[in-house]
């Protein structure tokens, strides 16, 4: 999609019928009201105060991203309390791994775009969120299997786009460092007080801080919402181009340090690698009332997502030649996902207030991918030396079928039989099916197909309580919640799409935790403090390891065990407004129970009772911003994240290290300017593994600089 086909999108969403603007329906419609951003939706799927919640979650606010000037979903949760985030991955520069209590696996959470998990049954895409396009994003930490069943298995982020702008639009543009050049053009159109319309256009394009590793993406997002009678109805329509000329990780040695010949910034994967989606969405809500005290819900989504990749991971260097040799593949999968899920809302009255979710959801999903393997070899010291894949020869021919349908049904109840009480507990029963088909065929060698087919069922669970130690306010505290709870869930392992003998379908993963906390507010809001520990038990985790050929796989990791405490502190003084200070500290413990992994060697390694590699033990975030309703404002943002360890024997750990962040605002007349510099220390410390790269990571991108102009018309 380029920008003729944009304008002739939005073209022709200017011109649509428009549906009528729902008045209430509290979990799908909330209006721009920066009053909600102490409301929390995705913990319990309706509409809670966040101190009212007896789980550990935190609320970002959309403005404050758009004064920061965050340009990826990395920058835009890395002031998150216990969030361990950085640009690159497997999946591309702009694209994070995103940590969640000292938990680094990419597929352990379910990330959620407007109610709907992107990716479906398959690894989240995060290519599918812009960020420029946020209203707000909401962290859920821990299990949420009860009401979302199995893929939001370690904890949930739910982003919610931005409409009902009070202007007809907004224009921005804006540019930095490493040839980033960027715009958003938002369009609200209201017919009367219950008819609404927006569109969202955006662009970018930008060279990236490795050389070969330029990017573009369009993006278009119609929106269209109202009211037929007493039922809400909103419907999204969303497209996506997102092209990345691809950037590889690099390997480290014994000693925790680039290999010896390897310059941080070089690009070593082949020429011509990149990562490509080519994105189509449909997303319709709907809340129908049915009596006064309750209403039915569903949220229904369909997703075709056509992606092309082409890869290199670097291999051994020979000792001899001095060559490097390196494997790739290219892939083109297909992936489809259809998504619904129908609930009943509604609150009584028995032996004190309930309030009751119920309803059962689908998430139907098939990738369908062809592709090719392919080895390549280069001098490390000689850029020129890197192949061209247009030139590669191919090594095989590889194609993979993998069909996957979810299936769950569930119940949720809040019961505050006094107004200091309030208990809630649900459970939810999942019937997971996959089959796998693979093949592969050496060039010159005989066809291999592999098939597999698995079904698994189980439930998911949780019981909580909140007490309120001050249910009446009296004096400086506005309020005191205890809480406590337990969770349990599972979930179908990622998808194992590697060689066609390889197409195995793994064990389903579980988890249970618990987690004791306090949430408290004082001064009439301008104070808060948030505590919480917790300790998350997992069984066949899926992680990256290796054959004994010394081949990435990925297996199921025994058990593991994560545990720690996180503090938040929350200062708005009301004197001066827009003055907002906090900061938070989180200890972490997160070991291997059991697990016999491969070492580099190829020989068996019993990493029992070793740190997880790349899971800090410390992270402490301190913010402190001021943002007035006109002119110059500003904000500077730390986040230190402690010892790491760099492999599962713990021969190797990182240094601790910091990241500084900071910038400026100016708004007059409705129009704003900012300026923002990111990593201004330029710390250039690991980010993320590969999971596809043996020993290799990703490094965080150096110092860079943004500024933008948005004005309204």
């Amino acid at each position: 999609m380029r920008l003729r086909y944009l304008a002739a999108f939005a073209a022709a969403a200017l011109l649509l019928p428009v549906a009528a603007h729902a008045q209430n329906a509290d979990t799908l419609f909330m209006r721009h009201d920066p009053a909600k951003y102490q409301i929390l939706v995705s913990a319990t799927k309706t509409n809670k105060p966040a101190i009212e919640v007896p789980n550990a979650a935190t609320i970002v606010s959309g403005a404050e991203l758009r004064r920061s000037g965050a340009r990826t979903l990395g920058e835009a949760l890395i002031d998150v309390v216990g969030i361990d985030t950085g640009g690159g991955s497997d999946n591309g520069s702009r694209l994070p791994n995103i940590g969640l209590w000292g938990l680094k696996e990419f597929d352990a959470l379910l990330i959620m775009v407007d109610g709907v998990p992107v990716g479906g049954p398959f690894n989240p895409s995060l290519v599918q969120i812009a960020v420029d396009d946020i209203d707000r994003i909401e962290i859920v930490k821990g299990p949420q299997g009860s009401l979302y069943g199995v893929s939001a298995f370690a904890g949930m982020i739910q982003v919610f786009t931005d409409r009902e702008a009070k202007e007809r639009g907004t224009v921005s543009l804006g540019g930095g460092s490493f040839g980033d050049l960027h715009g958003r053009l938002g369009m609200h159109r209201q017919i009367d007080e219950n008819w609404g319309m927006d569109v969202a256009l955006s662009g970018l394009r930008d060279d990236g801080f490795q050389d070969r590793t330029a990017s573009e993406q369009e993006r278009g997002r119609l929106s269209v919402h109202g009211v037929s009678g007493r039922t809400a109805i909103a419907f999204d329509l969303t497209g996506t181009a997102d092209h990345n000329d691809w950037g590889g990780p690099l390997p480290f040695g014994d000693d925790g340090k680039v290999e010896d010949g390897f310059k941080i910034d070089r690009n070593y994967t082949v020429q011509g690698s990149l990562i490509e989606h080519r994105v189509i969405a449909g997303n319709l809500r709907i809340a129908a009332p049915l009596r006064d005290r309750m209403r039915l819900e569903n949220t229904m989504s369909a997703t075709r997502d056509r992606q092309h990749s082409i890869r290199a991971f670097a291999g051994e260097v020979d000792t001899t030649s001095g060559m490097l040799a390196s494997a790739g593949v290219e892939l083109r999968p297909i992936e489809t996902v259809f998504y619904d899920d129908l609930r009943l809302v509604t609150d009584w009255e028995l032996f004190g207030k309930h309030e009751w979710v119920t309803g059962a959801a689908i998430t139907w999903g098939r990738t369908t991918s062809t592709g090719i393997g392919f080895d390549i070899e280069q001098d490390p010291a000689d850029p020129n030396s890197i192949p061209v894949f247009a030139d590669v020869p191919v090594g095989d021919n590889r194609a993979f079928q993998d069909r996957r349908t979810f299936i769950g049904a569930y119940a949720h109840d809040e019961w505050t039989p006094a107004k200091a009480l309030t208990l809630s507990g649900g459970g939810r029963w999942d019937r997971a099916n996959e089959k796998l088909h693979g093949f592969g065929q050496e060039v010159g060698g005989d066809p291999k197909l592999a098939d597999d087919a698995r079904t698994d069922q189980a439930w998911s669970g949780d019981i909580a309580a909140l007490v309120r130690l001050m249910p009446e306010a009296k004096g400086a505290l506005d309020a005191v919640n205890v809480y406590g709870n337990w969770k349990s869930s599972f979930k179908p392992a990622a998808p194992n799409l590697t060689e066609a003998e390889g197409a195995k379908i793994l064990d389903p993963e579980h988890t249970h935790s618990y987690e004791f906390g306090v949430k408290s507010q004082a001064f009439h809001n301008q104070l808060s403090v948030d505590a919480h520990y917790f300790q998350i038990d997992f069984r066949n985790l899926v992680v990256a390891s290796q054959a004994p050929d010394l081949t990435p796989i990925l297996v199921n990791a025994g058990a593991e065990r994560f545990k720690g405490y996180e503090v938040q502190v929350g200062l708005s003084p009301a004197g001066m407004p827009g003055l907002k200070l906090s900061g938070g500290y989180a200890h972490y413990d997160p070991r291997f129970t059991s697990f016999i992994d491969v070492s580099p060697e190829g020989v068996a390694l019993d990493v029992s009772g070793n740190l997880i590699e790349l899971a800090p033990q410390e992270l402490i975030n301190a913010r402190l911003a001021y943002a007035p309703s006109k002119y110059l404002g500003g904000w500077v943002a730390v986040q230190r994240v402690g010892k790491r360890a760099l492999d599962r024997d713990n021969g190797v750990f990182l240094e601790p290290f910091s990241q500084v962040d900071a910038g400026l605002s100016l708004e007059v007349s409705r129009a704003r300017v900012t300026v923002s510099g990111r990593n201004l220390g330029d710390d250039r410390h690991v980010v993320a593994e590969s999971d596809i790269g043996d020993h290799q990571f990703y490094i965080a991108p150096p110092r860079r600089y943004m500024a933008e102009i948005s004005l309204p018309f």
